[in-house]
C-alpha cells in the first residue's frame, strides 16, 4: 500500500524557506519501501490553503496519511486533520513524531486523527500498513493508540530498535532534496545515532526515555562502517554535496566509537563537516581528531551564562569554566564555533540574561543561535511552569524563535523579546568593551548593564525590530 507522510515545517519569517531534511521521516520511508510499500511526502514549508492541501492529498492517492509532528507543528497538524475530516476524505490518519510521544492524549483526541504512534515508528508503522493492506484488525499494534468511537485502545510500547545497522539508510528521494536548508548549501544533514544520555530539564530527550524501561539502552550509534556507508551512498546519489552536517545531539559521545569514526571518515569520506558537542566532552584529543578528519565548525549548547539558571533550572550540570575551556580548545584548533542560547527561561531575570550575553562575549563565539524558551509538554521544566502558574496556554508558537506562552514574574514579555532580537548585537558590544583597559571596561560595562535594564528601552527597540529583521533575514537567506 501507499502511505503519504505530511510534515509541517514552517518558519514564517523566511518567505523563501523550503524546509529541513528530517531523518525520522526518511528512516520510516526507507523501512516501508524495503518491505514492499510505497511512500510519498507532502512537505509543508509555507502556509497552505485548505483547497491546496486537499488537492495534494487527492493527487497522491494514498491508502494511509501519516502526519509527523513536533510540538510547534501540532497546531498546524490539528488544522490539516480537521480539513480532511470536513472534506470526508476516506483515509485512515495516523500521527507520529515527538509530540504524540510526549503528549499522547492531546494528539489522539484531535478531530481527524484516528491513530497515534508513540516512540520509534519503523516496526509499528510497517505492521499497521501490512494489516491495513490485508484488511485485518489494527487495534492491537504495540506503540499505536487507536481511536474507535468513544474508546481509545492504548497499546503498550514494544522495545526500541537495538541495532540501528538493521535499518536501511534514510530515504532522501521523497524530499525536494536540493532545495532544503542545508542541502542548498551543498551540505547533507545526517544522523548516525539516536538518543542523548543527559537529563536537561527543558529537552524532550528525558521525556522520551521515560517512555521505556530503565534497562533499555537509550543512546545508540550505528557501527562506524554503517555510518560511512551511508555517507558514501549520499555522495554517489547527490554529487552536489560538498560537506556534511551531523545533526546528532552529540557526535563524539563515545571515545572509542568517535576515534574509529574520525579516522575512517578522514580516509574514506574526507569532506568538511560540522557537528554538535557538549562542553565537558571537549578536549584536545577529540578536537585534534575532528580537525584532522575535516571538522570546520563545532556547535556548543551554552544555553545560559548564569550558573543557577543553567544548573538548577535547566539541569545542564556544567560550569562556566567548562564552557570557557571548551571554546578555548576549539579556538586553539582554529575551528569555528557556534553557541546555542535561550532567553525567557523560568526564574530568569535581566541580570541572568546579561550573564548569558557576557559569557558569549567572553568566549568570542563566531556564531550564535538565540531562541526563546518553550515549555514542551512531558518535560520537567514544563511541569515547573505549571506549578508556578507561568503557563497561559498549552499551544506553542510555530517555532522556538517566537514568544512562548509564559507569563514570568522575573522578566517582562517585552524584555524577553528585546534580548532575543538584539542578543547578537549586545554580545558584540560587550565583546568590544572587554578589549578596553580594565578600569574603563568595567565602568562602561556597568553603564551598559543599567541601560539595558531600563523598562522603557525594550518598548522602543522592539518597535523598530521588525523592519530591521525583515531586511536582515532576506539578505541572509539569499546569500546562503
Amino acid at each position: 500500500m501507499k502511505i503519504t507522510f505530511v510534515y509541517p515545517d514552517i518558519l514564517p519569517y523566511l518567505p523563501f524557506w523550503k524546509g529541513y531534511y528530517y531523518c525520522g521521516i526518511g528512516s520510516l520511508s526507507s523501512f516501508l519501501k524495503l518491505h514492499g510499500h510505497q511512500t510519498s511526502l507532502i512537505h509543508i514549508t509555507q502556509h497552505i490553503s485548505k483547497e491546496a492541501f486537499i488537492k495534494a492529498v487527492v493527487n497522491e492517492n494514498p491508502g494511509l496519511i501519516g502526519f509527523s509532528s513536533t510540538s510547534h507543528a501540532f497546531p498546524i497538524v490539528k488544522r490539516l486533520a480537521t480539513w480532511l475530516k470536513e472534506e470526508n476524505i476516506p483515509l485512515p490518519v495516523i500521527c507520529g513524531g515527538i509530540h504524540p510521544s510526549i503528549s499522547p492524549d492531546e494528539a489522539v483526541n484531535t478531530e481527524g486523527i484516528d491513530m497515534i504512534c508513540r516512540g520509534e515508528g519503523e516496526e509499528p508503522l510497517l505492521e499497521l500498513c501490512n494489516k491495513l493492506e490485508r484488511g485485518e484488525d489494527v487495534r492491537n499494534i504495540p506503540n499505536i493508540w487507536v481511536k474507535e468511537d468513544d474508546i481509545i485502545h492504548k497499546n503498550p510500547l514494544r522495545p526500541p530498535c537495538e541495532d540501528l545497522n538493521t535499518l536501511p539508510y534514510p530515504d532522501r528521494s521523497i524530499y525536494k532534496y536540493e532545495e532544503l536548508f542545508h542541502e542548498r548549501l551543498g551540505e547533507a544533514s545526517v544522523m548516525v545515532s539516536r538518543g542523548c544520555p543527559y537529563q536537561c530539564s527543558y529537552c524532550c530527550n528525558h521525556a522520551l526515555r521515560g517512555l521505556y524501561d530503565h534497562k533499555i539502552k537509550h543512546v545508540k550509534f550505528r557501527s562506524v562502517d554503517n555510518a560511512i556507508g551511508e555517507l558514501k551512498q549520499i555522495l554517489k546519489e547527490f554529487p552536489f554535496i560538498k560537506a556534511i552536517h551531523f545533526d546528532d545531539d552529540i557526535l563524539f559521545l563515545d571515545k572509542k566509537w568517535g576515534t574509529e569514526f574520525m579516522l575512517k571518515y578522514r580516509r574514506e569520506v574526507g569532506l568538511p563537516f560540522r557537528c554538535n558537542m557538549r562542553p565537558d566532552l571537549v578536549d584536545e584529543y577529540k578536537v585534534g581528531l575532528m580537525k584532522e578528519a575535516g571538522c570546520f565548525q563545532v556547535v556548543i549548547g551554552l544555553e545560559s551564562g548564569n550558573d543557577y539558571i543553567r544548573n538548577e533550572i535547566l539541569n545542564r550540570r556544567l560550569s562556566n569554566d567548562q564552557i570557557i575551556n571548551a571554546f578555548h580548545v576549539l579556538k586553539k584548533a582554529k575551528l569555528q564555533t557556534k553557541s546555542f542560547n535561550m532567553v525567557g527561561i523560568p526564574c530568569e531575570d535581566v541580570k541572568s540574561i546579561l550573564d548569558t550575553i557576557k559569557l558569549n562575549a567572553e568566549v568570542r563565539t563566531d556564531e550564535m543561535q538565540v531562541t526563546i524558551f518553550q515549555p514542551y509538554q512531558g518535560t520537567k521544566l514544563h511541569d515547573l511552569c505549571v506549578q508556578k502558574g507561568y503557563l497561559t496556554q498549552e499551544e506553542l508558537a510555530e517555532d522556538f524563535f517566537s514568544p512562548s506562552p509564559l507569563m514570568l514574574d522575573t522578566v517582562t514579555h517585552e524584555q524577553v523579546l528585546m534580548f532575543r532580537h538584539y542578543f547578537k548585537i549586545y554580545t558584540r558590544m560587550y565583546q568590544m568593551l572587554y578589549l578596553l583597559p580594565k578600569v574603563l571596561s568595567g565602568a562602561l560595562v556597568n553603564v551598559m548593564d543599567r541601560v539595558l535594564s531600563l523598562n522603557y528601552i525594550p518598548k522602543i527597540l522592539n518597535k523598530i525590530f521588525p523592519a530591521i529583521n525583515s531586511v536582515y533575514r532576506l539578505i541572509q537567506y539569499k546569500t546562503r
